[in-house]
């Protein structure tokens, strides 16, 4: 488990200070819930597992289990990585607002959390179109070479182009930031960026 972030909190204190954040911002019935109920059970093995370490990218992208918590993939997580992906993308393209961001899904869902890579791309979706990004959101399941092809078919438009996919749900894996800039900087060559 990683270090208290709370500037000396110790660990109770921090886990209180992150579940109360969470009970506030957190807007899926679900994982709000599962919170809620761990709270109560006074689990706080799991509320630690839950909130313990927020997400990294790791070598193929953002991953870890669905679920609730910082550490786990959920509406929360995703809405706050895609605000904080857009905001790099940003300052990396200053025409991103005209020529947008290709998003896909593949089939992986958690119906006990309500996360789905659907859902994760919708809400994706939306984080960038309130931002006044243009999105083309693919409406169903689609493979990794469909992407390409739209990538391709739609290059002349929107070049350079980046495309959220896969917001994939495995065990996590830490980066530093060289390799989190390393990566980047070979899947923006590319034009394709996979969570």
């Amino acid at each position: 488990m990683a270090a208290p972030e709370g500037g000396g909190l110790g660990e109770d204190a921090r886990l209180d200070q992150e579940t109360a954040q969470w009970l506030r911002w957190d807007k899926n019935f679900l994982t709000l819930e599962a919170v809620k109920r761990l709270i109560a059970e006074g689990n706080k093995e799991e509320l630690g597992k839950c909130f313990g370490a927020r997400m990294e990218f790791g070598t193929a992208g953002l991953r870890a289990a669905m679920g609730p918590g910082i550490s786990r993939m959920n509406d929360l997580t995703i809405i706050q990585t895609t605000q904080g992906f857009c905001r790099y993308l940003e300052k990396q393209f200053s025409d991103l607002k005209q020529k947008g961001i290709v998003i896909s899904f593949d089939a992986r869902a958690h119906p006990s959390s309500g996360g789905s890579s659907r859902r994760f791309a919708r809400l994706a979706a939306t984080t960038f179109v309130s931002q006044g990004i243009p999105v083309y959101l693919f409406s169903d399941i689609t493979p990794t070479p469909f992407v390409v092809e739209a990538l391709k078919a739609l290059e002349w438009r929107l070049r350079p182009l980046l495309c959220l996919k896969n917001f994939l749900a495995q065990p996590s894996r830490r980066w530093n930031e060289k390799a989190l800039r390393k990566l980047l900087t070979f899947l923006i060559r590319k034009c394709v960026l996979e969570f």
